[in-house]
């Protein structure tokens, strides 16, 4: 291992040559001498490189939680939204609904109203059912 990364690895781990020697197991002056003359034994090497990894595992894992943070934004239960139906089961009272942003749900209505692609305002009730919200005419548009 090059020394030069060696002493990178440490900046990144806020890590002086006193405390990677007490890591190693060595005295502060073997670390420096060992830094200075570019000569790094087997255990300082294997040390640098587990803290290398543990590093870059640390920075993937802040990068994900990141991506699932600003993906997996939780619609409030009584958020009023938009869905469209596309589904209409064997059973008449229930309508299969969509989301804009692909999820899916379920909601009651009365046999005859809202067919396939109508477009209905819902609130969420309990599990993945929806009540439906706003003013309908006879065939199911909103007013």
């Amino acid at each position: 291992m090059d020394t030069m990364r060696g002493k990178a690895i440490l900046k990144e781990a806020c890590m002086n040559y006193t405390e990677f020697g007490k890591l190693v197991g060595v005295k502060p002056i073997t670390v420096r001498l060992a830094f200075s003359q570019k000569r790094l034994s087997k255990k300082m090497v294997s040390t640098l490189e587990s803290m290398e990894s543990e590093i870059i595992r640390k920075e993937e894992d802040e990068e994900i939680t990141e991506l699932i943070a600003s993906v997996s934004e939780v619609p409030v239960l009584d958020d009023v939204r938009t869905a469209k139906v596309y589904l209409l089961p064997k059973n008449p009272y229930l309508r299969f609904i969509e989301f804009s942003d692909g999820t899916h749900g379920r909601m009651r209505a009365k046999p005859g109203r809202f067919a396939l692609g109508s477009v209905v305002k819902v609130k969420r009730e309990d599990g993945d059912m929806y009540s439906l919200e706003g003013n309908y005419d006879r065939k199911g548009r909103l007013i």
